[in-house]
């Protein structure tokens, strides 16, 4: 809220990745991504079009809004 307020008090629109929450900043592999799903740039709507990209139980029609990412396996 902070980060939103401090925009708005500036004049500027509140860029993707200008804010970060305690949980993804204590992520060190950047595994945990916020964004806004309505700006086709954001990172998150990027790593949603990913082939890689799954969700739990969405078989089910119940719409989970978290999604996850296969881990890659090398073969050999």
């Amino acid at each position: 809220q902070e980060g939103r307020l401090d925009a708005k008090q500036k004049g500027n629109e509140l860029k993707d990745g200008a804010v970060k929450l305690a949980c993804q900043q204590s992520c060190p592999g950047d595994a945990i991504v916020f964004g806004d799903l309505n700006d086709p740039n954001s990172k998150i709507v990027k790593m949603l079009k990913n082939a890689r990209k799954y969700r739990l139980l969405e078989e089910l029609n119940i719409n989970p809004r978290v999604n996850y990412m296969v881990k890659v396996r090398n073969k050999g």
